[in-house]
């Protein structure tokens, strides 16, 4: 599906924005985990006959109805808004301190 051709369909265009709501929804109630991705939303609106391909998907998060639910995709994973976001993971130290801090616990585990 081209976006020319959903803007031409006032009956996809509700569609859309009436899944945009139950996403919204399903999001407040939990059942929308934070390690959603692309194939998982597109799945999501091919299961009530919304087809879009990902380029549709990601002009149309730019626009309403999808600007009010999503607020971003990186990469793979889909950034719902409203969604706690997940904890970066920090980042390893440098290999100098890493031998560092593992000769200081071999050390304290040889004195005891």
């Amino acid at each position: 599906m081209r976006l020319y051709e959903l803007e031409n369909s006032k009956e996809l265009v509700t569609k859309i924005t009436v899944l945009s709501d139950q996403l919204k929804n399903d999001i407040q109630k939990g059942l929308i985990s934070p390690n959603f991705t692309v194939d998982m939303l597109l799945d999501y609106f091919r299961k009530y006959n919304v087809v879009l391909d990902k380029k549709d998907l990601y002009n149309m998060i730019l626009t309403y109805p999808l600007k009010n639910v999503i607020s971003n995709i990186q990469g793979d994973k889909v950034v719902f808004k409203g969604m706690p976001q997940q904890p970066a993971v920090p980042d390893a130290p440098p290999p100098e301190q890493s031998k560092d801090i593992v000769s200081k616990m071999a050390h304290k585990a040889a004195g005891k």
